[in-house]
């Protein structure tokens, strides 16, 4: 039917507020479009585990595009459709190149800082021990502390997990220091068979080259026949933008980025503010 829109909504800054928290209202208007025939579909830089469980309680969700693309999971029968992994022996180069470009930037810096890598795997995300013994004791504000020691699986010496790191769809590292954030990104922008994005202030994430939500979601066009004019894209930073350019209707969230902003056909309300859950309400008359 026409009048039935594939809804592809990031989590992170879009549906998630500030304190990383899904409102009741915006579930409430989600679970109307689905009750109504819409399709939501979760686009997310996340893997399955990390989804909110608001959103995993929704009932009628039939696909999530995950890992900025690199899954495109069935909802229903619980299995990916498609899977792409980083290329054989990047993800250890990747961690080891991190490792060292954060040493030589601290020792310029002069100051302290931090930074926190998680691998997303055959669809488990790991991380560090060493990191968790700094979450359990360390005071950090905001939510990111809880969201690294939910659903993480910690080993040791991450870097040299070779297992975890050969099946590794996705590299999310957090940066502290956005500065060492953003040179690392343009470090790796120029490497071969690697595409670099960027979801939160301070954060690198790696994906195989090609990999990104606009790849996900063009995937399911193919594979379902649906037209573009019946997809609504909602996001917030770089990692939408392709997702994007495959949607009819592409709406940017009012706390994007100004280049983000531009690449949209609307701009909605900010994220603390229910902006995705008001844009819907109005442009599908719920």
């Amino acid at each position: 039917m026409t009048d039935r829109y594939w809804i592809a909504v990031d989590m992170d800054g879009t549906l998630l507020n500030s304190r990383g928290q899904i409102s009741e209202r915006t579930c409430a208007v989600l679970q109307k479009c689905l009750d109504q025939g819409h399709h939501v579909l979760p686009a997310t830089g996340r893997a399955l585990p990390l989804l909110p469980e608001k959103i995993k309680n929704l009932s009628g969700i039939s696909y999530a595009v995950l890992g900025n693309g690199s899954v495109v999971w069935d909802w229903k029968k619980t299995c990916a459709l498609y899977t792409k992994c980083l290329p054989e022996g990047s993800a250890e180069q990747i961690l080891k190149d991190v490792r060292e470009m954060y040493r030589v930037h601290q020792e310029k810096a002069g100051k302290e800082s931090r930074y926190y890598a998680e691998v997303i795997s055959d669809g488990k995300v790991y991380a560090d021990s060493l990191d968790r013994e700094y979450f359990l004791t360390a005071e950090i504000e905001g939510n990111f502390a809880e969201y690294m020691l939910s659903n993480h699986a910690y080993v040791k010496r991450l870097e040299d997990q070779s297992e975890i790191l050969k099946k590794a769809e996705k590299i999310n590292i957090f940066f502290e220091d956005v500065l060492l954030s953003k040179k690392i990104r343009e470090k790796w922008q120029k490497v071969k068979g690697i595409y670099t994005t960027t979801s939160v202030a301070g954060n690198a994430e790696f994906t195989a080259e090609g990999i990104n939500k606009g790849r996900g979601l063009a995937i399911l066009k193919e594979r379902l026949a649906i037209p573009k004019e019946q997809i609504i894209a909602i996001g917030d930073n770089e990692n939408d933008v392709e997702m994007f350019k495959e949607a009819g209707i592409s709406v940017a969230m009012e706390n994007a980025k100004d280049p983000v902003k531009q690449q949209a056909d609307f701009v909605a309300a900010d994220n603390d503010h229910d902006g995705a859950a008001e844009f819907l309400e109005k442009f599908l008359k719920l």
